[in-house]
Order: C-alpha cells, then sequence, then structure tokens
C-alpha cells in the first residue's frame, strides 16, 4: 500500500497515510523516484539523438 500512496500522492501525503515519518518513507520507497529520474534521464537523450 505504501508504494502505492507514494505514487499516486508522493512522499509527504503517503508518510501522513501510514502515520511514518516523511524522511523514512522517502527512504523505504526511494527506488519509485530513481526510475522516474531514469525515465526522465532516457527521454532527454532520446530528444537530443533526434535533433
Amino acid at each position: 500500500m505504501g508504494e502505492v500512496l507514494v505514487r499516486s500522492f508522493g512522499y509527504t501525503v503517503a508518510a501522513r497515510y501510514l502515520d511514518n515519518r516523511k524522511k523514512m518513507v522517502g527512504e523505504r520507497y526511494s527506488h519509485i523516484e530513481a526510475g522516474e529520474l531514469g525515465d526522465e534521464a532516457t527521454e532527454a537523450i532520446n530528444d537530443v539523438d533526434g535533433l
């Protein structure tokens, strides 16, 4: 459930729902942000290659 909340609402709101500190939620679900950042970097590279 925590992963769903983080993906839908972000760390702060998920922490409130899970009754945990934002820092703890961020550490536990940091793979979500890492994956999203990787996707954004890939898009940027593809955009530059297309020029």
